[in-house]
């Protein structure tokens, strides 16, 4: 009677042995899946890092050539101003006043530019943070599967680290949504601030081309008055 106790828990050990083993097979299978996926993601992520990188030197690029075009811009309206000096003090009283507010625009297209910048500066160190962890993650897993971690879990456990898994990934989605949401932000808001140059500039040149024709009219009165 011994012996068939004995043959009996052998078979019972046997049996739960390979229930284990099933099991570890369909968890690891299950990994490698998620691994699979992961890594296609992060290299997915890594392309974008690169592209979004290419696209902060464009617009280091941008911001150097409008910085250098505000720049002309002030200097061709002073030497205007300094050419109608002498219209006199109704004329000096609306130079100033021009003068004050297109410095006035110009400060303020210059901090929209600051904060741009830094907008995007956070968005690409969230994108670089995010794809560090992902990778990290990645690396422990695989080095648990080499290890043999968790092999000899019950299968209650397995299933709560599987569904922990589960959330933390969807968790990550989430967050890559925010990101990429975000980014489109940042791109919306350098085409407004680009449209808000232009009509800048289109206004000064209106201003300039106002001043250039009171300057003339000027020139012909005082010609006339001089016969």
């Amino acid at each position: 009677m011994g012996g068939t106790i004995s043959k009996k828990a052998e078979n019972f050990s046997e049996k739960y042995v390979i229930y284990l083993k099933e099991n570890v097979k369909a968890l690891q299978e299950e990994i490698r899946e998620i691994m699979n996926e992961r890594e296609k993601e992060s290299r997915n992520y890594e392309r974008d890092i690169m592209v979004f990188s290419f696209k902060e030197e464009d617009w280091k690029q941008e911001w150097k050539r409008m910085r250098e075009e505000v720049k002309q811009l002030r200097k061709l309206v002073e030497e205007k101003e300094e050419k109608i000096r002498e219209m006199g003090e109704g004329g000096m009283v609306q130079k100033n006043s021009e003068k004050e507010w297109e410095m006035m625009g110009t400060k303020l297209l210059v901090e929209q530019m600051k904060e741009e910048r830094a907008r995007r500066d956070e968005a690409v160190e969230k994108w670089k943070q995010l794809y560090l962890a992902i990778k990290t993650e990645l690396d422990e897993l695989i080095q648990r599967t080499i290890d043999g971690d968790g092999l000899y879990l019950k299968a209650e456990e397995n299933d709560i680290l599987m569904e922990n898994l589960k959330w933390e990934i969807q968790d990550k989605e989430e967050t890559i949504k925010s990101l990429k949401s975000q980014l489109a932000s940042v791109e919306q808001e350098k085409n407004k601030k680009e449209r808000e140059f232009d009509l800048l500039r289109q206004s000064l040149r209106i201003m300039n081309g106002k001043k250039n024709s009171i300057q003339t009219k000027d020139k012909l009165l005082k010609i006339k008055l001089g016969r």
